[in-house]
C-alpha cells in the first residue's frame, strides 16, 4: 500500500493507469463541487456584502469566478481518454494549482470576515469553514497532492483569522482546526491509498477476464462446441464466427436474434424462453433447430450468470454442440436393436412392448387376439441345405407373412423361427381364419437357390378376455395353444382352452415347493467369472441361483423365476441372494466384485435399498464391489420410480450394469435415463458374431456408443476363443461365458489363476471346455 500510495515508486505504466483513473474521476463530482461553492458563495454575499467595501468584494468575486472557470475547463480536459502521459501530468498540476487558487479565495475570505463577524455571524463562518475543509477533502480525495493542499491553506488562513480575533476562545478554537486538518490529511492519505488499490484490482480483474476471453475463443476454435450469451429476453449477445457457421447464418443476422427462434418445436421454444426469462439455469437439453433447410440436433446447457455481469446486459451464458451425427447413429443402433437383422421385422422386444401397450389400454369389449406360430421341421432345413439357405428361407416366409398381415397389425420374428401376430379390432374376430391363412401361405414350396423347400407352421391362438390383465398370461395363452397344435401333428391352428392348463397346475405346484424352499434351505448360489479381456484375469462373478430340490433335483432358474415373479416370492429370493452373495464375498479377495441380477419385482420393493444397505453394513463389502444387473424389462414399468430407484443405489456407491443390452425396445433412451456403470451385450449378438457381419456391426456400435458414454461392456455367452478375438479387436472390456468357466459352487470358482492357464489351447484351436450334453444343458440356463 505504501508503494502505491507514492506514485513514483510505480513504473510509467501503473503511473499512468492511476493518472487516468485520478483525473476521470475527478472530472465526476467537479459540477456538484461547483455548484456548492456557488450556493456557498451566494450565502457570503448575501450576509457580508454591508460590511465590506466594494473593491474587496470585486477583488474576491472576480478570482472566485475565474478559479471557477478554469476548474471547469480543466474538467473537461480531465475526461479525455487520449491525454498522453505528459499532458495527464500537466493536467494533475494544473488541478492542484487551481485547488491552491481556490482554497486561498475561501481561506482568506473567510479569515478576513472574522474579526468584524456577530456572534451568530462567526458561527456562520466557522461551519462554512469546517465545511469548506472536508467538502474540499471528499472533492480532491483522487488527488492528494490538490487535498493536502486545501486542506492546509485554508487551516492556515483560518487559524490567522483567529489569532486576529484574540481571546483564549480563538486559541482553543486554532487548536481544534489544527487536530481537524490533522485528521482530514491523515483521512485523505487513506482515502487515496484505497482508491490505488482498487484501481490495480480493478485492472487485475480485467485482465482476467480478458484472459478468459481469450481462453474461451481458443475452447470455440479447437473444440466442436461454440459458446453463447443472451440477455434477459433471449436475444443473443457477442454471436461467435463458430455459432454463426453452425446455424448457417451471419453473424449480423444472429446478433439481436432471438435464440429460441433457431429451435424447431413449439415445446422446446417455450421452455427455453421460460428458462431464460426467469434467470434458471439447465443442464444439456436436447432440442431439434432447422439449419439450411434440413433438421439438426443442438444440445445445450445453459447457466445463468451472477450480478457481476447482469450490467453488460447478459442474463445467461451456455455452451452448444451439434450432436446430428450422434443422434443419427443412435436411431439406426436403436433400429439395429429393435428389428430382427435377417428378416427386417420387429423383434422379441418390440413385441412385448407393443403387446403390453394393447394388454394395458384394452377396455371391456375389445377384441384382441395372439398368435404364435413356428416353423415345423426348420431345423431339419438347417441341417441338410445349410444356414444360408434356411436365413433365406426365414426371409421369404417373412414376406409372405407380412402379405397377411395388415399395417394394423403387429407382426414380429420373436426367435429363430418363432413368430407373433397381434390383432385387435374387427381383424381379431378373424383371428382363426387368418391363422389359417398363415398355416395356408407357408406350405407352399418355397424355390431358393435351385432347392424346393416345402414346410409348414403350427399357429396357437388365444383370444384376450377382460380378466386377463398381463401380457403374459395372454402369451401363455397362445404358447399352450401352440404346443397343442404342435402335439396334434403340426401343420394346423389351435385354439386356446382352459383344458390346455395342465401346465399351469405343474407350475402352482413348481410355487408350493419354491415357498418352502428358503426355509428347507434348498437354495444355493453358484457363481460364474467375468474376465477382464486385456489381463485375461477374473475382475469378479455373477451370482446365478441354482435350486437343489430333494425330489425335482437341481432346479435352473428359467424353470422357477417366472413362477417366483408371478407370486412376488421373487422380493424373498431376491433379498437372500443380495445378503448371501454379500457374506460369500467376504471371503474373496478385495479386487473381485459380485454381480446380482434384480428383477422388475425387487424394483417396485420398497424393500430393495434398505436389504442393501443393511447388507452392506453387515458384511463391510465395499459398496463399489457390487455390481446389481437389471434388464430392459425392469424400466419399462413405471420407469420414473425404477430410474429413482437407481439414483439411490447408485448415492450407496454400487455400480448398475443393463443386461441383454441390444434385445429390447428403448435401450438408448434408458442409456439417457441413467448413467449405467456397464452396458451387457446380449448373448443373441454375440453368438455369431464371427460369422455375421450384422452381429459384428451391432456390438461394434454398442461398445462405441458405451465407450462414449462412459461404460464399460461385458459380453455374454462366450463359448469359443474365435468370439473372444473378435471381442478383442471391437474393444470390448469383458466377457463372461462357459469358455472361461461355468457356473460353480464357490468352493470351486474363486481360484485366481491367469485365465489362459485355464483354458486349453492346442496350436490355435481352443479345446471345449464343456464335453458332455448336461453341461451344455446349463450353459444355456446360466
Amino acid at each position: 500500500m505504501e508503494a502505491r500510495n507514492n506514485l513514483r515508486c510505480l513504473d510509467q505504466s501503473e503511473r499512468d493507469l492511476v493518472t487516468r483513473k485520478q483525473l476521470t474521476e475527478h472530472s465526476k463530482i467537479v459540477r456538484s463541487a461547483v455548484i456548492a461553492n456557488l450556493v456557498n458563495a451566494a450565502i457570503i454575499l448575501t450576509l457580508f456584502s454591508q460590511g465590506v467595501s466594494v473593491s474587496a468584494l470585486v477583488l474576491w468575486c472576480t478570482v472566485f469566478a475565474i478559479a471557477t472557470v478554469d476548474r471547469l475547463r480543466l474538467r473537461n480536459i480531465s475526461s479525455d481518454p487520449t491525454l498522453s502521459s505528459e499532458q495527464m501530468l500537466r493536467t494533475k498540476r494544473r488541478i492542484t494549482i487551481n485547488a491552491v487558487i481556490y482554497a486561498h479565495v475561501w481561506g482568506v475570505g473567510v479569515a478576513f470576515l472574522l474579526p468584524s463577524s456577530s456572534p451568530a455571524q462567526l458561527m456562520l463562518l466557522a461551519v462554512i469553514g469546517a465545511g469548506k475543509m472536508s467538502a474540499g477533502v471528499m472533492s480532491y480525495r483522487h488527488l492528494p497532492e490538490a487535498s493536502r493542499a486545501w486542506t492546509i491553506i485554508i487551516a492556515t488562513c483560518l487559524s490567522t483569522g483567529l489569532l486576529f480575533m484574540g481571546g483564549k476562545e480563538s486559541y482553543l478554537a486554532i487548536c481544534l482546526l489544527a487536530t481537524f486538518a490533522m485528521i482530514l490529511l491523515l483521512s485523505g492519505r487513506q482515502n487515496f491509498a484505497s482508491f490505488a488499490d482498487e484501481v490495480f484490482a480493478q485492472n487485475e480483474l480485467a485482465e482476467a477476464a480478458e484472459t478468459v476471453k481469450l481462453l474461451l475463443n481458443d475452447f470455440e476454435e479447437q473444440s466442436s462446441n461454440w459458446l453463447f450469451s443472451v440477455d434477459r429476453k433471449g436475444f443473443l449477445l457477442d454471436v461467435c464466427d463458430r455459432f454463426a457457421e453452425a446455424a448457417h447464418r451471419s453473424v449480423e443476422d444472429l446478433n439481436g436474434a432471438l435464440l429460441v427462434s433457431l429451435l424447431d418445436d413449439e415445446e422446446d421454444r417455450r421452455m427455453l424462453a421460460n428458462n431464460i426469462s426467469q434467470g434458471v439455469s439447465f443442464p444439456a437439453i436436447m432440442v431439434a433447430v432447422i439449419v439450411n433447410g434440413e433438421k439438426h440436433w443442438w444440445k445445450i446447457s445453459g447457466r445463468a450468470t451472477k450480478d457481476g455481469a447482469e450490467h453488460l446486459g447478459v442474463a445467461m451464458r451456455g455452451v452448444i454442440s451439434d450432436i446430428t451425427a450422434q443422434k443419427s447413429a443412435e436411431e439406426k443402433v436403436r433400429y439395429m436393436a429393435h428389428f430382427d437383422g435377417l428378416t427386417d421385422l420387429p423383434n422379441r422386444r418390440y413385441f412385448s412392448e407393443a403387446l403390453n401397450r394393447t394388454i394395458h389400454r384394452a377396455q371391456p369389449g375389445d377384441q384382441i387376439a395372439l398368435l404364435l406360430f413356428d416353423l415345423d421341421h426348420f431345423k431339419a432345413i438347417n441341417d441338410t441345405l445349410g444356414h444360408p439357405i434356411g436365413d433365406k428361407f426365414l426371409t421369404m416366409v417373412s414376406r409372405r407373412l407380412e402379405n397377411v398381415a395388415r399395417s394394423d397389425d403387429t407382426l414380429a420374428r420373436i426367435g429363430g423361427d418363432e413368430f407373433a401376430l397381434l390383432l385387435s379390432g374387427e381383424r381379431a374376430e378373424f383371428a382363426e381364419d387368418i391363422a389359417n391363412m398363415i398355416v395356408d401361405a407357408v406350405s407352399k414350396p418355397f424355390l431358393i437357390d435351385d432347392h424346393n423347400v416345402v414346410s409348414s407352421a403350427s399357429v396357437g391362438l388365444a383370444q384376450w378376455t377382460n380378466d386377463i390383465v398381463e401380457p403374459d398370461i395372454l402369451v401363455r395363452y397362445a404358447d399352450l395353444a401352440l404346443y397343442s397344435a404342435k402335439g396334434a401333428g403340426r401343420n394346423r391352428v389351435a385354439i386356446f382352452e382352459m383344458e390346455m392348463d395342465v401346465v399351469a397346475e405343474e407350475r402352482r405346484n413348481l410355487e408350493l415347493d419354491l415357498r418352502a424352499s428358503l426355509a428347507e434351505q434348498e437354495m444355493r448360489l453358484h457363481y460364474q467369472p467375468l474376465v477382464d479381456l486385456k489381463t485375461l484375469r477374473k475382475t469378479g462373478f455373477e451370482a446365478l441361483l441354482r435350486w437343489e430340490h430333494p425330489q425335482r433335483g437341481v432346479v435352473m432358474p428359467n424353470e422357477f423365476i417366472s413362477v417366483a415373479e408371478e407370486t412376488g416370492l421373487i422380493v424373498q429370493l431376491g433379498e437372500w441372494v443380495v445378503r448371501q452373495a454379500l457374506e460369500d464375498a467376504t471371503q474373496w479377495d478385495e479386487s473381485l466384485s459380485v454381480a446380482v441380477n434384480l428383477s422388475p419385482s425387487q424394483m417396485r420393493s420398497t424393500s430393495l435399498v434398505p436389504t442393501i444397505v443393511n447388507a452392506l453394513a453387515q458384511t463391510g463389502i465395499a459398496p463399489e464391489r457390487l455390481e446389481l444387473e437389471i434388464t430392459e424389462s425392469i424400466l419399462m414399468q413405471d420407469s420414473d420410480v425404477n430410474i429413482r430407484t437407481l439414483h439411490s443405489l447408485r448415492d450407496l456407491g454400487v455400480r448398475i450394469s443393463l443386461d441383454d443390452f441390444g434385445t429390447g425396445y428403448s435401450s438408448l433412451n434408458y442409456l439417457r435415463s441413467f448413467p449405467f456403470d456397464k452396458i451387457k451385450i446380449d448373448r443373441c449378438f454375440v453368438d455369431e458374431i464371427d460369422s455375421r457381419d450384422d452381429c459384428k456391426a451391432i456390438i461394434k456400435s454398442v461398445i462405441s456408443l458405451a465407450r462414449n458414454l462412459g461404460m464399460k461392456t461385458t459380453a455374454e455367452g462366450v463359448e469359443r476363443q474365435e468370439q473372444v478375438d473378435a471381442l478383442r479387436i471391437l474393444g470390448c472390456d469383458q466377457v463372461q461365458g462357459y469358455l472361461y468357466g461355468k457356473a460353480e459352487a464357490m468352493d470351486n470358482c474363486t481360484d485366481l489363476r491367469p485365465v489362459e492357464k485355464w483354458v486349453p489351447r492346442v496350436g490355435s484351436v481352443s479345446l471345449p471346455v464343456a464335453a458332455n450334453p448336461a453341461d451344455a444343458a446349463e450353459r444355456k440356463t446360466a
